[in-house]
């Protein structure tokens, strides 16, 4: 069985830029990773102080999660965001969840 993974990203900018940011990430989502194979959820955050914004993605397994990440077309928004700001992505396992 394949264990799910969660792709996080998290995007320190300028509070000028968040809004720009998370349009570029709501486009990619839209265009490459929405109702992809193995995509079973993804949320953007955005913090309070207009800091920063957290790209996450959770996935059936790590192979769904890295086809996503190599696809030539979301190359193009990861190349926008980083025109704006550093980002540090990865693949995470769930190693405690808790649910009200």
């Amino acid at each position: 069985m394949t264990e799910p993974v969660t792709f996080l990203n998290m995007i320190d900018i300028d509070p000028s830029k968040q809004a720009a940011v998370i349009g570029i990430l709501t486009e990619g989502v839209e265009q490459v990773q929405r109702g992809r194979p193995g995509s079973v959820s993804i949320t953007i955050l955005a913090s309070t102080d207009g800091r920063r914004v957290v790209d996450l993605a959770r996935w059936a397994g790590a192979e769904a999660g890295r086809t996503a990440s190599t696809d030539p077309r979301a190359a193009t928004f990861v190349r926008r965001t980083a025109e704006l700001r550093s980002a540090a992505p990865g693949l995470y396992t769930v190693v405690a969840d808790w649910t009200a």
